[in-house]
């Protein structure tokens, strides 16, 4: 027997089970399973009621919330593509991926609509805005509200059970690329993709019913959004943290019991170094996941000390093409400690159930799993993106070999465990050697006075790159750029160190606050 393979089935099975049980916390407010699910009818219901056809996009442009979890299963539900917007992006970037995608419909948030304004003309395929929540004196341009949009729809599912407008292979979600080496990318996601994404996950973590998600990282991140369907099949509770702030975070994980989140590594240092820390009680934590850029040296040990023995803090890796897991620790409650902490700080994990991996050279030829030789990671497997939207000579170049191209510089252990040593566009190659700005970046961290730091290539007439620091210092410090570039000599080869200094007061930061090298580049570079 085959069924289809999409995510809508998750939240059918779990409303069944856990009906009556919490299923998402926004700002104090809380839906049901079964409250849940009827809202997501009533936005599929609605979706094609003004039109929407199957495979047409949807854009969400707002903030973490309730409705984009709801955009997540409903406007799917009923044929059509999920595609989140990062609010971080600027107007030129929304116009680009607006005109790409052709959606009919946007839902925007308030605070978002000057970014739109400017463009109303330029993006012919939207026929309707609606406002993600009410604001007074709208511009007639926007057509209504979410909110009354699914109060003036009907709650009664169209279709029997099974009975679906789509098939496994049509596209569920479309996210969109960072652009950091040319404009943005749409990712294509299917039904498939995401189905078996959420039980690799489910094979490998450990999901129950009492798991209590806070969304520290937006959902319209790569490192955010996959949770919606592995957690929903499993019966959790999601909580919503509208944007990151240290303190709301602190707050929520006390009020409500938070057992897991996902978090970056300038996320998770905001809340450790935070004044406060100690004041809140956060004795409900299991598991924190740190990903999307190499933590700090000694940042995972400080984190597990800090949030006590019942919690466990560890690495965790994937990209937007890969839905988005490939790699997780595989951590059971009684491994010998020193082998969790081996797996789960020192590497990043181990291929999710039903993905391969291997690195390989230039030329293609695989390389030998000894934990040292580095390599481009290339992967396959069942939760591999179906493509870039309108890009074939792209998705042909990414799937070159038949495999994925990650563009990550890796090494393999002999147990196939993963060491991300660097992004291949972020190594630097100075005087004929490479050198991985990562670590660097590791040296820089342990740097009592570093607060946030990157390393970048900067064009040298002699050397052709030479690594250079862009630092954001703590509040007080009192440290010269040549003390920090001493401070590498004696930590580094000497042509691993740093030549230049340059201290800034803000890094420029994306959607889960990862800092943005492509800018620091640009500007500094």
């Amino acid at each position: 027997m085959n069924i289809t393979l999409t995510p809508d089935r998750f939240l059918e099975a779990s409303t069944k089970i856990w009906a009556n049980k919490t299923l998402v916390v926004c700002e104090g407010e809380r839906w049901t399973y079964n409250e849940f699910r009827e809202r997501v009818q009533r936005l599929s219901n609605k979706m094609e009621d003004l039109g929407v056809k199957r495979q047409e996009r949807v854009v969400y442009l707002g903030y973490n919330c309730h409705r984009l979890l709801e955009c997540f299963f409903g406007v799917p539900r009923m044929g059509g593509v999920l595609l989140p917007l990062n609010i971080r992006l600027a107007t030129k970037d929304f116009k680009y991926i607006i005109n790409d995608a052709e959606p009919p419909i946007v839902l925007v948030h308030p605070d978002f609509l000057n970014m739109l304004e400017p463009i109303l003309k330029e993006i012919p395929s939207v026929k309707h805005f609606y406002l993600l929540e009410p604001m007074e004196n709208a511009p007639d341009w926007i057509d209504g509200e979410y909110e009354a949009l699914l109060e003036s729809a009907s709650p009664e599912p169209r279709r029997a059970l099974g009975d679906y407008p789509f098939v496994e292979d049509d596209n569920n979600v479309l996210f969109y690329t960072s652009g950091t080496t040319g404009p943005p990318k749409g990712v294509m996601l299917t039904h498939r993709n995401l189905f078996l994404h959420a039980l690799s996950v489910m094979a490998g973590y450990r999901f129950y019913e009492t798991t209590v998600q806070m969304h520290m990282i937006p959902l319209f991140h790569v490192n955010g959004w996959g949770t919606p369907h592995f957690l929903t099949a499993r019966g959790g509770t999601h909580v919503m943290l509208r944007k990151f702030d240290p303190v709301a975070a602190l707050e929520l994980i006390q009020k409500e019991r938070v057992t897991h989140f996902f978090t970056v590594p300038t996320m998770l240092l905001a809340i450790l170094d935070h004044p406060d820390f100690s004041s809140y009680d956060l004795s409900s934590l299991r598991d924190v996941t740190s990903s999307g850029a190499p933590p700090p040296s000694g940042m995972l040990p400080k984190a597990e000390k800090a949030f006590g023995s019942h919690c466990r803090v560890h690495n965790g890796f994937g990209l937007t093409e890969t839905s988005p897991f490939l790699a997780i620790p595989e951590l059971p409650p009684d491994l010998d400690a020193e082998e969790i902490r081996r797996r789960g700080q020192d590497t990043w994990g181990f291929p999710v159930v039903g993905l391969e991996w291997k690195i390989i050279d230039e030329t293609g030829k695989d390389l030998p799993r000894d934990g040292k030789t580095i390599g481009e990671l290339v992967v396959r497997g069942d939760m591999v993106m179906k493509g870039y939207l309108n890009k074939e000579e792209e998705t042909v170049k990414a799937f070159e070999g038949g495999w994925f191209h990650t563009g990550d510089l890796a090494s393999l252990g002999p147990d196939n465990s993963l060491y991300i040593r660097d992004r291949m566009k972020d190594i630097i190659i100075s005087g004929g050697e490479n050198i991985s700005s990562l670590e660097i970046e590791q040296v820089l961290y342990s740097h009592p006075d570093i607060l946030e730091c990157a390393v970048i290539g900067k064009k040298d007439d002699r050397w052709g790159e030479i690594p250079k620091g862009i630092i954001h210092l703590k509040p007080e410090a009192n440290v010269t750029a040549q003390e920090i570039i001493q401070f590498t000599r004696e930590h580094l080869a000497h042509f691993k160190a740093l030549k230049e200094v340059e201290f800034i007061d803000q890094m420029p930061l994306g959607g889960t606050g990862k800092i943005q090298k492509g800018t620091l580049r640009k500007n500094y570079g």
